[in-house]
């Protein structure tokens, strides 16, 4: 019997130091994983930047400073919308096949509801009432200044970012420790999120439930994070 819960302790032990280290590979192997993603996608930008004189795709979301909806591969219908659903910013990569399936638009490490097995029906037309949602943030074919500032964003610039990990709400952040950055060279940078502040300024899942204040739709959270990634090049 001692012996037994010397061996039982022993295995607790090891198990207690083991457990961490493996969380930790298993993290850095999605994040790998989800950087992969991006370069995929940045690759796919640019061959639509190359058939389009270095235009990026469209955000009808971004033209109606609706920030947080810019992680959506498809409109939906809304009340403020003359146009039918369809593609917008990323989908539109999806929908004129720069990119071979949407999957690549869907993080490894996301926990949350917006997964590739929930939005696969509506891209499959972009019709859907509902947006379909991806697990990256889009920051769009214009400039981040006043509306009457703004200028096409183009592809030329290798200092733009052209995609964020996810920062609609905390559940929509992938990586617990950081974020992955898309260059417009195609690189990949990982930025480490100090202190949880990037994650910390995210509102919760649960604020965009039913109606929500003009700072939300806005998202102005998110562009105090964009500012500090100088995503503007």
């Amino acid at each position: 019997m001692i012996e037994l819960i010397v061996v039982l302790s022993v295995i607790v032990l090891l198990t207690s130091i083991l457990l961490p280290g493996l969380q930790a590979a298993r993290d850095g192997a999605r994040r790998v994983m989800c950087s992969a993603n991006q370069r995929q996608i940045g690759v796919a930008f640019m061959l639509f930047g190359s058939d389009e004189n270095g235009r990026l795709p469209k955000s009808w979301f971004q033209e109606q400073g609706r920030l947080p909806d810019m992680m959506a591969m498809t409109t939906g219908s809304s009340e403020d919308q003359s146009t039918p659903p369809g593609f917008d910013g990323l989908g539109l990569l999806w929908k004129d096949r720069y990119i071979d399936s949407p999957a690549c638009c869907f993080c490894p490490a996301h926990r949350s509801e917006h997964t590739f097995e929930a939005a696969s029906g509506k891209l499959a037309t972009g019709t859907d009432a509902d947006p379909a949602f991806c697990n990256y943030h889009y920051t769009g074919h214009l400039t981040h200044d006043a509306p009457s500032q703004r200028i096409r964003r183009r592809l030329t610039d290798p200092n733009l970012v052209l995609l964020t990990d996810g920062l609609r709400t905390r559940d929509d952040f992938n990586h617990q420790h950081g974020i992955n950055l898309l260059m417009s060279d195609g690189s990949t940078v990982y930025r480490a999120d100090t202190g949880s502040m990037f994650l910390n300024s995210l509102p919760d899942a649960e604020d965009f439930s039913g109606d929500f204040v003009e700072e939300m739709a806005a998202g102005e959270w998110i562009m105090r994070i964009w500012a500090e990634l100088e995503i503007d090049g």
